[in-house]
């Protein structure tokens, strides 16, 4: 398993980023997602490579 910590300023700006994660990465397998929210917003995506 590996993990991928996305973070940004707004909520439109992570919604792009993990987007682009996840077309990019097209081929892993998610195992769960995490969000955290505060100063920053984040996510942190746990998978697994095929």
């Amino acid at each position: 398993m590996k993990v991928k910590t996305i973070s940004a300023m707004t909520e439109k700006g992570l919604d792009k980023k993990v987007n682009e994660f996840l077309y990019e990465n097209h081929q892993i397998e998610i195992i769960d997602i995490k969000f955290s929210y505060g100063s920053t917003l984040a996510v942190l995506i746990i998978y697994r490579e095929q």
